[in-house]
């Protein structure tokens, strides 16, 4: 016959392997949510290798609603910021997730970034971090009042985060600047950056009525993390772009509002939904 005890501790083991189970898929499915990796990439990795394009898409950001946002909706974080919502959207496939982010008086431009008249700068990073992979909301944007827990186990506190903050992944401690561009690796904080890149930059543009729409990826930059099926990883070089738009699904096509006759491009012109984490201009997905 069983012990009581016994029974109880194999209760409480599989009790605690239940809760341990239903955290993680927790936490895999708010990944999925913010626009998660596909698992199809990696248990097929032929499949990465076909570009789904010839060149990177055209795509305008829109709401929930499918309408068009414009770039005074988007919240500005400045030197003094305490906190910045996370501003999701995908590009330039529907499972590739990047961090839209509006900065306010740097005082130097951002490479690559959207120079607005309001002294403003609109720009956008890969929300998949180059270290190991994981992906919005672990990978967050963070500004100067906002230290991450994280962030200040190793050592980071009002003295030393960067004035404009940065884009903290809370996984292993990968850090990046948004003010430096394509080159936005940090590595001169209390504890080097465990990533081997910077994160993609998306390159974006503004029409005259305000629409924002992502256009390509920063040719300079590091090749998107779960696409680096070249041996060792292209960084640089042709073939970065075949590679960024392989192995995902193609993004909607766009059948919102007329959009402004100023935007020069030409074919098919896709959409992308921008999620706000909490208390954002559009509505939580």
């Amino acid at each position: 016959m069983t012990e009581p005890s016994k029974v109880n501790e194999k209760k409480d083991k599989t009790e605690l392997e239940r809760r341990t189970f239903i955290k993680a898929l927790a936490a895999s499915s708010a990944a999925l949510l913010f626009g998660g990796l596909s698992f199809e990439s990696y248990i097929n990795p032929e499949a990465r290798k076909t570009a789904l394009l010839q060149g990177y898409p055209v795509a305008v950001l829109v709401d929930s609603s499918g309408k068009p946002i414009t770039v005074d909706k988007i919240p500005t974080a400045t030197q003094n910021s305490s906190s910045y919502p996370i501003m999701m959207f995908n590009y330039p496939l529907q499972d590739e997730p990047n961090i839209l982010v509006k900065l306010k008086g740097p005082s130097q431009p951002i490479p690559g970034a959207v120079a607005l008249p309001t002294g403003e700068y609109l720009t956008a990073f890969s929300g998949i971090c180059q270290h190991l992979g994981c992906v919005v909301p672990l990978l967050d944007y963070h500004p100067h009042d906002s230290i991450p827990f994280e962030a200040q186990l190793i050592g980071y506190n009002a003295t030393n985060w960067p004035t404009y903050g940065l884009l903290f992944c809370k996984c292993h401690g990968s850090q990046y600047d948004p003010t430096k561009g394509p080159h936005n690796l940090y590595n001169s904080g209390p504890a080097p950056s465990p990533a081997n890149h910077s994160l993609p930059q998306v390159l974006l543009s503004v029409d005259s009525s305000g629409y924002v729409y992502a256009t390509g990826l920063n040719p300079v930059n590091a090749v998107i993390r779960t696409h680096l099926w070249q041996p060792g990883g292209e960084e640089y070089g042709s073939g970065v772009e075949a590679e960024n738009l392989s192995g995902g699904t193609l993004l909607p096509t766009y059948d919102g509002p007329a959009l402004s006759p100023s935007v020069q491009v030409t074919g098919t012109i896709y959409k992308s939904i921008v999620i706000s984490s909490a208390n954002g201009p559009w509505p939580q997905q």
